[in-house]
């Protein structure tokens, strides 16, 4: 059986030569959760971190237990290509529904605890699941029997259903084209939508092995992103079961650095998937010191969803005293391009080379592949192991996502004449003011590198003269104040660093940021604040 682990180049001598000497399996048969639950079964699969502080789960307990909830879901009528919805905090439990539903060939739905209830509503309603896994609460009782789901609560029931299941079900033999995984986005400009992948998008995720300089067996993995979503289902659980490697289960509703610095000590955490916000909330912390940091195992850390200013990444190797390696993707197409020390070393600013396998290049408005320097719309291979099967049960939109064989990402860039890629923003993030199309990315670097700026965000508002105004929405640090004197030197800044047709017209100083479920600065939200 091919297995994630055994994809990547590990004697490359740098990233032509890793592309080189790469080429995608081709397996008949292949099934995420026998990929991940195939390793000895007394190596650690989980540290589930709880007020009585960690327990280890072995990866043949993990496997008995989700092998077990196989049988007891397919005694409640459980098919192949069912959906089951998962509605679940970070912990055991939800690894196990997880990997049960991928191993029993049903599609797994992950849904947030985050989310209100119209839009757990909305996905329930959208993907007609034949059972849904969650806590039982009034409100998720409800939302089963509307959508006409079985459910079936954590604890007593959940735990029921395990114990009398007659021995653990055998994996489906599923192939890699098999759907396995319905993700919905964060839906910031409509509804969200469904993503369907396939069992071999796990495969596509090899570039992690890269951007984390070669995961190795003494490795421990966490990540404070939510497992409901693409980035830390994929990232911050599967891959790094599926290479062998211990995961730390622990997930605060709102990030705390102390205690997740604490996790990090405790667990002995060596890589993982950070957000750039995660870092930049380590950073401002103040509680990252000499001393926490010599407690540390940290090498290595992936971060992304959002361009990345260069002197956050200094300030981890200097401070937090790990490696941070920035990649790129989204939910229909995860980790396509990064960074990679044993690769070669790549500008700090720009997004990454795409990682081996991958065919990923910049296309104008009619689809036609852009030279170096000039501004083009990110695209990959639509064959791609890591492209989405589709948008489910949307035509349409799938049609407009993937055109002439290209899954369109939507994200504007540019390339250089060593190929690295530089990031400019979305294609409906870019603002179009006197003639000029500027990426909010750059505008907001320079205002992140005035030491009182803690966290921004660059919109284009409507103007009757220019089109689009630049302005610039930016919350300070603490100890810092507002006034019309920090709002001209800021304005400097960008004039010096980008140009002054990209110096913002007005900047709001705000004391939070809407964000996104997904951890990203919601654009479309600041759009309707003023």
């Amino acid at each position: 059986m091919i297995r994630l682990s055994d994809l990547s180049v590990r004697d490359a001598s740098s990233w032509a030569d890793a592309a080189a000497r790469f080429s995608w399996p081709a397996p008949a048969s292949y099934n995420i959760g026998a990929d991940c639950l195939g390793r000895p079964g007394d190596v650690t699969a989980l540290i589930e971190v709880g007020a009585d502080g960690p327990r280890r789960i072995t990866f043949a307990e993990l496997g008995s237990r989700s092998g077990r909830l196989v049988a007891g879901l397919m005694a409640l009528g459980l098919q192949p290509g069912d959906r089951v919805v998962v509605k679940l905090g970070q912990g055991a439990d939800l690894a196990t529904a997880v990997l049960a539903v991928l191993s029993a060939g049903g599609i797994v739905v992950p849904v947030s605890n985050v989310l209100a209830a119209d839009a757990v509503r909305h996905r329930l309603t959208d993907s007609r699941p034949r059972i849904m896994i969650a806590a039982g609460t009034e409100v998720e009782t409800v939302l089963a029997a509307e959508a006409g789901a079985v459910l079936v609560s954590t604890g007593r029931a959940l735990d029921e259903l395990i114990a009398g299941a007659n021995g653990p079900a055998p994996f489906a033999a599923t192939s890699p084209d098999t759907p396995a995984m319905l993700l919905y986005t964060s839906g910031t400009t409509g509804k969200s939508k469904g993503v369907v992948h396939a069992h071999r998008v796990l495969l596509g995720h090899h570039g992690i092995d890269y951007a984390l300089n070669f995961i190795r067996p003494a490795d421990v993995a966490y990540s404070p992103v939510d497992w409901a979503w693409a980035g830390g289902l994929l990232l911050g659980l599967l891959v790094p079961l599926a290479h062998g490697i211990p995961v730390v289960a622990f997930r605060e509703s709102r990030f705390t650095a102390g205690r997740v610095l604490g996790v990090l000590r405790d667990c002995g955490v060596s890589v993982g998937l950070f957000p750039p916000t995660a870092l930049r909330l380590l950073r401002q912390s103040g509680e990252v010191t000499p001393a926490m940091t010599r407690s540390l195992r940290l090498r290595c850390l992936v971060t992304g969803a959002e361009a990345v200013e260069p002197d956050l990444l200094e300030w981890a190797r200097a401070d937090l005293r790990t490696e941070v390696s920035n990649a790129f993707g989204q939910t229909e197409a995860n980790a396509l391009i990064g960074h990679s020390r044993v690769l070669g070393q790549l500008d700090p600013a720009c997004l990454g080379k795409p990682y081996p396998g991958h065919q990923v290049c910049l296309l104008d408005e009619n689809l036609r592949p852009v030279p170096a320097g000039e501004p083009g719309q990110i695209a990959v291979r639509a064959d791609d192991p890591v492209a989405m099967v589709g948008y489910w049960h949307a035509q349409a939109a799938t049609e407009a996502k993937v055109a002439a064989g290209w899954l369109l990402t939507g994200d504007i860039g540019q390339t250089d004449q060593r190929g690295q890629f530089f990031f400019h923003g979305r294609d409906d993030d870019i603002i179009k003011s006197g003639g000029y199309r500027l990426g909010p990315a750059e505008i907001e670097a320079a205002l992140l590198a005035d030491p009182s700026v803690a966290e921004c965000a660059v919109v284009g508002l409507p103007d009757l003269v220019r089109g689009q105004a630049v302005t610039a929405f930016v919350r300070l640090r603490p100890d810092q104040r507002r006034s019309p004197d920090l709002a001209a030197r800021l304005q400097e800044r960008v004039r010096s660093a980008v140009g002054p047709h990209a110096v913002p017209r007005a900047i709001h100083f705000v004391a939070d940021l809407p964000w996104t479920s997904t951890g990203k600065i919601s654009r479309a939200a600041l759009r309707t604040q003023i």
